[in-house]
């Protein structure tokens, strides 16, 4: 029995003994890692410390691994120092073009602007790139304020570097005033123009008699839907020059002009009265003479309102205009003028309106291509042979003393004679061809006078005929004939 205990403590032993070998054998396995580590551990030498940590770290050392396998590392760029634009100042007074003028900076390649319309937007964009301290940007709108941002930069090794820019707040000029025109220039001088949306206001300059030529400021006008001015204090006959000029503020006290724009008055001289009719396709005007006019500008149009054009001038206060088409109504304006001073200027005047149909007879009457035209206040007579114009002549009318004046209708030629006398109480005057259109009056040559036209006929007119240089009156005797119309008007 007691051989038999011995025996199984002896086999327990053997087998506690195998079973921590193979313990020991299997963990070695299991973590080679952390065996070398303890081996290089127990392997290397140790220092006793002078005293233990009093705490344990919170958390285990550990190697960490790298998030990327190393690279060679590139070298550093070079620091390439830019220095910032300095006194960015506008050099020019345009309403369409900005010059923008600043230092130069040591080293800068060159410069980029940036420009940003500040009335209707907060962006920058590239303008100009330039290699001079100076840029001149164009295609502006005038009386806008523009933001521009400067700035040098420097090329280093095929890179641009741009140092730090420097803003400069202006604006174009503004815009020189449009549509001015005259509305009054009798006792009370007005003109209009039209309205700048962008301005502040307006500034008028008078130049007259009492300012010795020169312009002066004489009335500023704060508020731009205002596009009208009237001036009282003026006298009849003088002349006056006004400047209207656009302005509009901004940055506080900074003021953006126009360029003058002037317009020109003599007091009194305003549009004439006028009136018209209208004999063989074409249109008689005539006005009252005004005191201050040198002379009259005539224009036309088939629009009452726009569209006319120049047709001739006059110092007369009356015209006849050329054929006009039958039917059609044409509107004149008569617009005195006056030739101002020693240097010669032309001041025009106000003018009205006046609207006429054109016909194609006189005086109720069809008249055809060929025919006799007579005007008593122009003293002057055309000769139409199928409407194409054969001769015109000054002449002389009768005396215009309510007893010999020449008669005025539609008439015909109904007598014609070569070298004949012309008798009457107190005279008998011979001449070389005559053609009478109406009893005892009619068109001949006048070898007793030496001149036609103008005035003659107020004072030293004829009896009643149609006096004609003889030049003048053989051609139209030899292309007229019995029946031929003879129109005579005012």
């Amino acid at each position: 029995m007691k051989k038999t205990r011995k025996f199984l403590a002896i086999l327990l032993s053997a087998m506690i003994a195998v079973s921590a070998v193979s313990a020991v054998s299997f963990s070695a396995a299991e973590d080679d890692t952390q065996v070398a580590a303890t081996q290089a551990v127990t392997e290397a030498p140790t220092e006793t410390p002078t005293q233990a940590p009093t705490q344990a770290p919170t958390e285990a050392p550990t190697t960490q691994e790298p998030t990327q396998a190393p690279t060679t590392q590139a070298p550093t760029e070079p620091t390439v120092k830019v220095g910032a634009v300095k006194n960015v100042e506008k050099t020019s007074f345009e309403p369409g073009y900005i010059t923008l003028k600043w230092d130069k900076v040591a080293g800068a390649t060159g410069y980029n602007v940036y420009i940003c319309n500040r009335d209707n937007s907060t962006t920058f964009s590239k303008a100009a790139t330039v290699t001079s301290n100076t840029a001149t940007i164009k295609n502006l709108s005038h009386t806008t304020q523009y933001w521009f941002r400067v700035a040098a930069y420097v090329k280093k090794d095929g890179k641009t570097y741009e140092g730090e820019a420097t803003l400069k707040k202006t604006a174009t000029q503004a815009g020189t005033v449009t549509g001015l025109d005259m509305v009054r220039s009798s006792n009370v001088i007005q003109f209009e123009w039209d309205r700048n949306s962008k301005a502040t206001g307006y500034k008028i300059y008078r130049a007259c008699y009492y300012t010795d030529g020169e312009y002066e400021l004489y009335k500023t006008i704060t508020d731009n839907k205002v596009t009208s001015f009237s001036d009282t204090n003026v006298e009849d006959g003088r002349a006056y020059y006004y400047s209207v000029r656009p302005y509009r503020i901004l940055y506080g006290d900074a003021i953006y002009h126009a360029y003058h724009k002037t317009i020109k008055f003599i007091c009194g001289m305003c549009s004439p009265s006028t009136s018209s009719t209208s004999y063989v396709s074409r249109a008689n005007l005539s006005w009252r003479h005004n005191r201050w006019a040198t002379g009259y500008d005539i224009y036309y149009s088939t629009d009452r309102y726009k569209n006319f054009k120049y047709l001739d001038s006059t110092t007369e206060n009356y015209f006849n205009t050329v054929r006009l088409t039958p039917g059609t109504k044409y509107y004149f304006r008569i617009q005195p003028y006056k030739i101002n001073g020693a240097s010669r200027t032309k001041v025009v005047g106000t003018w009205g309106v006046e609207g006429r149909t054109i016909t194609s007879g006189a005086y109720g009457e069809s008249v055809g291509g060929t025919y006799v035209e007579i005007s008593i206040k122009q003293q002057y007579m055309w000769l139409y042979v199928d409407r194409k114009l054969v001769c015109e002549t000054d002449v002389v009318t009768g005396n215009d003393d309510g007893y010999c004046n020449t008669p005025t209708g539609c008439f015909s030629i109904t007598s014609r004679a070569r070298n004949t006398y012309l008798n009457g109480v107190g005279y008998s005057s011979f001449v070389n061809y005559w053609m009478g259109f109406y009893g005892g009056c009619g068109i001949h040559d006048a070898s007793w006078r030496s001149s036609y036209g103008g005035t003659i006929y107020k004072g030293n007119g004829s009896h009643g005929c149609v006096n004609t240089p003889y030049s003048k009156v053989q051609k139209i005797y030899n292309n007229t004939g019995y029946g031929t119309p003879v129109i005579v008007y005012d």
